[in-house]
């Protein structure tokens, strides 16, 4: 029962809503709490109360705090009575959070929709995002919804979180394999080809053309009508295990020259080991270019 008797005199005690004036920065000034106040009228409008409570909380300013203040200004008053006040908040409108993230996209050719965002109120502010902060869409669904994180900005240094939902997608040409392409082969031209496609815009380096696909080694094998991606490719190697390699042996002003097979693959300045047939024995060379390689002491085995 008293738990119950406390619990009504709290609620009592509280202010109706909309009872709080409600104020448009974190700082109160006088002009804000005329309707309130009136015998505050003879102040000059700006002269600085104190400062509002945080968004979504209020702060009663008392009679005799306003009054201290008014003799503080040379003005002697009585029976002020107290102020209840609060932010003014607001909810973002569907237009203001389209201008802002199209604005931090940056692509006007992007369609940018909205599914959804923040709708919680807040104080007047300016709504800020950033490219790193906007989520990948799965690869198997590059026009899947994503989150957009972000901040708005208010009374120059405070923020609060905000978020967005949103598909964006843009209409490009990409290009995809036209048959089935294995794990470790070289692509040719006939395997690739062009379409024009739905995607999101930021889904990595892109594939302006069919030059920089063809000739290149697959990492993984790539179904027929997938897209090729640069992550999927790799350069090729300039000699692969097996190959004839000619090798220049430079030791001090000797040189030798010799051919030699290739017991494992590499790129242009990696270490391979290199069959000697004339020896039987395996010995280190650094890839120079395609089928060549140097061996040095440092390198010798």
């Amino acid at each position: 029962m008293r738990l119950m008797l406390g619990l009504i005199l709290v609620a009592a005690a509280a202010p109706a809503p909309g009872a709080c004036v409600q104020v448009s920065s974190e700082r109160i000034i006088v002009r804000e709490l005329l309707e309130a106040a009136p015998l505050l009228r003879d102040l000059d409008p700006d002269t600085l109360v104190g400062y509002a409570p945080l968004p979504g909380t209020i702060r009663t300013i008392s009679g005799r705090e306003l009054t201290l203040i008014a003799l503080r200004h040379g003005l002697a008053l009585t029976d002020v009575p107290d102020v209840c006040v609060e932010r003014a908040l607001r909810v973002i409108t569907p237009a203001e959070m389209q201008a802002a993230l199209e604005g931090a996209l940056g692509m006007p050719d992007a369609q940018l929709d909205i599914t959804e965002f923040s709708s919680q109120p807040l104080p007047p502010g300016r709504l800020e995002f950033q490219r790193s902060t906007l989520s990948q869409p799965p690869l198997i669904a590059p026009d899947s919804p994503v989150i957009w994180r972000g901040r708005l900005v208010y009374d120059q240094h405070h923020s609060a979180a905000v978020w967005a939902k949103v598909k964006i997608t843009v209409e490009r040409s990409v290009f995809v394999a036209d048959v089935d392409i294995p794990a470790g082969s070289a692509v040719s031209d006939v395997e690739v080809k062009a379409v024009t496609v739905h995607e999101f815009p930021l889904s990595g380096p892109r594939l302006d053309s069919a030059a920089e696909i063809v000739g290149k080694v697959a990492r993984r094998g790539i179904r027929a009508g997938q897209k090729i991606t640069a992550s999927a490719l790799d350069e090729p190697k300039e000699v692969v295990r097996g190959d004839i390699v000619q090798v220049m042996v430079i030791d001090g002003p000797a040189t030798l020259s010799l051919d030699g097979i290739a017991a494992s693959s590499g790129r242009k300045g990696d270490i391979i080991l290199v069959h000697n047939s004339a020896s039987g024995r395996n010995f280190r060379a650094v890839v120079e270019e395609k089928g060549k390689a140097l061996v040095r002491p440092t390198v010798d085995e």
